[in-house]
């Protein structure tokens, strides 16, 4: 196996392809289309973790396996974000700051990539403690990770059940309303993790960009 295409980033193309299969679920028309959505949308989220663990775990670490982990992130979360905007279970804001915000990191990553400098690893565009720890510490990795599982997982586990309960109204409950409003408080909570989390990359990389800048 190449170098470029072993096994950790293999499992993060196989996330990137399953990300379309949850986009076609979502727009089923059964209950079971639904609540599989639901379901490879959690796990998509959640084994973000095994690509970068494999990576580790058998010394296979690249600057490609860094690009494509954190574009395979960037496309789950753009597509989410906007499907569950699209089908009104979320304020068009949440995915248009998120878009906007990985815009703006991925450019300064994008740039900082021919001096060396990587989203994650020994030479990491963060420098300071704290933006290490936000970025890339592993209890705001995983909290990251969990809210948004919850959140994509959740939403579109009751946009399903509430399809057929549309049908069948003799079954309509109020918990279902409480349920999207815990839903859309999740996604706010997450969009504003995801804001934050993006801080320290717009403040160091610029600084970064800025001595290189003066270097050259």
């Amino acid at each position: 196996m190449s170098k470029s295409l072993n096994w950790p980033n293999l499992v993060t193309i196989s996330r990137l392809v399953l990300v379309f299969v949850v986009v076609i679920l979502v727009y089923g028309h059964t209950l079971w289309d639904g609540l599989l959505a639901a379901a490879l949308a959690v796990l998509l989220v959640v084994s973000d973790w095994l690509d970068g663990h494999l990576a580790r775990r058998l010394d296979q670490a690249t600057a490609l396996g860094s690009v494509l982990d954190i574009a395979a992130d960037r496309i789950l979360e753009t597509v989410m974000w906007i499907i569950l905007a699209d089908i009104d279970l979320i304020p068009i804001w949440i995915p248009l700051v998120v878009i906007a915000r990985g815009f703006l990191t991925d450019g300064i990553r994008g740039y900082m990539l021919k001096f060396g400098y990587s989203g994650f690893g020994s030479k990491t565009l963060q420098q300071s403690k704290i933006g290490k720890f936000i970025t890339g510490s592993r209890i705001m990795r995983s909290g990251y990770a969990v809210l948004k599982g919850f959140t994509f997982g959740w939403l579109l586990l009751l946009a399903a059940i509430d399809q057929v309960l549309f049908k069948w109204k003799a079954f309509e409950s109020e918990w279902v309303h409480i349920g999207f409003d815990i839903g859309y408080w999740a996604a706010v909570l997450a969009a504003v993790v995801c804001i934050i989390r993006g801080i320290p990359v717009v403040i160091e990389g610029a600084a970064l960009i800025r001595e290189k800048s003066d270097e050259a």
